[in-house]
């Protein structure tokens, strides 16, 4: 890499993106995490409930099993995606044709998702779903690192943190208006994932792409960048501990405080509404105040202990009002982390170049945590003595996350 391309994202004459850009990103992104997450509150775990066999456990077993395939799907469709990004020569430029086709890919696989009458279709469309999130999405984070110079990192992130819950907790709550009736819901959130990604599509082909010639598919030397490496075990432990105390979210509220199935959808609907706010009140606050201060290894570490604390809260927790604080706390602890943290991965890539494989790359650190979550949260659940273990092992993880980063410099 030559040096050029080391001085590539913190070159101060490298223009800023302006308000649209920035908007019509984090909208995208809202449409993401409504695709990648509202199913999962919803959708899934009532059709997981719809297509168990009679008897104890299925419906955790099969719900595990569908988000395993998923993760995995995501895994690999992360780093490829965007490798193939990088290296395409369009009139439409090298990111805007793989964000339209992920976009339209994930809401036809949604769409199916409510068709499904056996598990393997309900495993198929799942996955479909996954394949075209995660292409949208290493399509997009080469797009930042095209075109969003470091001082404004803080900045993008802090509004993506923002809009993220939101998108979520919009999903949750119009799906849980529309139960029963599973088609609607599916269509609902179908068209919301592929409008919100349309915006953005303007705006990276009138800002235009970086001429490179193209890159290697092969992604290893990332790893032998330390920070880099540093950074993606950093997110990998605190990914797992935050998926795995998610994922039996409306059967921790049916099984462990005992709530009926509707009241059980109206608390999660509250929770998550919860946790949007208190990422909303922080996450732009934090990614501005790192652009400022410069100091954003303190605001990560923050961060990371306020989710870990939040976890031990929902350890302990019998009641619902208990759980309703941890999701406070839960949320604004997630916005100065995600905030914060993204925006020293966009600083520490190893090439410019390869940008969005390696920022591919460095999603696998978000997927291969929910590939094991599912199984992870499964066997406490119903092996190891349930929902306290569950959140005593994420409250760990959490907190392991720290210890990657001793050291740490970029």
């Amino acid at each position: 890499m030559n040096s050029d391309d080391r001085d590539w994202l913190a070159d101060p004459r490298r223009p800023a993106v302006g308000p649209a850009w920035i908007g019509s990103f984090a909208l995208a992104q809202f449409g993401l995490w409504l695709g990648l997450y509202a199913p999962l509150k919803v959708l899934l775990p009532l059709l997981a409930d719809q297509l168990a066999s009679p008897g104890g456990g299925q419906k955790e077993t099969l719900l595990a099993a569908v988000s395993l395939a998923g993760s995995l799907v995501a895994l690999l469709a992360n780093p490829y995606a965007g490798a193939l990004s990088d290296r395409s020569r369009s009139r439409w430029g090298s990111r805007r044709p793989w964000v339209l086709a992920g976009a339209l890919t994930a809401a036809i696989g949604i769409q199916l998702l409510p068709q499904a009458r056996v598990t393997a279709g309900m495993l198929a469309a799942w996955c479909l779903v996954k394949l075209g999130l995660n292409t949208t999405m290493a399509a997009l984070n080469g797009a930042v690192a095209d075109q969003v110079p470091a001082r404004q990192q803080g900045t993008v992130w802090g509004w993506v943190g923002l809009v993220q819950p939101i998108g979520l907790v919009c999903g949750v709550a119009l799906s849980t208006l529309l139960v029963p009736q599973l088609q609607q819901v599916a269509a609902l959130q179908a068209a919301l994932v592929l409008l919100s990604a349309l915006p953005i599509l303007w705006w990276l082909r009138a800002t235009g792409q970086r001429t490179r010639p193209a890159p290697r598919l092969d992604g290893r030397a990332a790893f032998g960048h330390r920070p880099f490496a540093q950074l993606w075990w950093s997110r990998c432990w605190l990914y797992l501990g935050w998926s795995m105390s998610t994922v039996y979210l409306l059967y921790f509220l049916e099984d462990r405080l005992g709530l009926p199935r509707p009241q059980a959808l109206q608390a999660q609907t509250l929770l998550l509404a919860l946790y949007a706010g208190g990422t909303v009140a922080s996450a732009a606050l934090a990614g501005w105040l790192s652009d400022r201060s410069g100091n954003r290894l303190g605001f990560v570490i923050a961060g990371s202990g306020g989710m870990a604390l939040a976890c031990s809260l929902l350890l302990i927790s019998q009641t619902l009002q208990l759980a309703l604080a941890a999701s406070v706390l839960l949320g604004i602890a997630y916005g100065v982390y995600i905030a914060t943290h993204q925006a020293l991965v966009l600083e520490t890539l190893p090439d410019p170049q390869h940008s969005a494989r390696d920022l591919g790359l460095f999603n696998a650190a978000n997927t291969a945590p929910m590939v094991l979550s599912p199984a992870l949260a499964w066997l406490c659940v119903t092996q190891l003595g349930g929902y306290t273990s569950l959140f005593a092992m994420a409250t760990l993880l959490i907190l392991a996350s720290m210890l990657p980063l001793r050291g740490f410099r970029h």
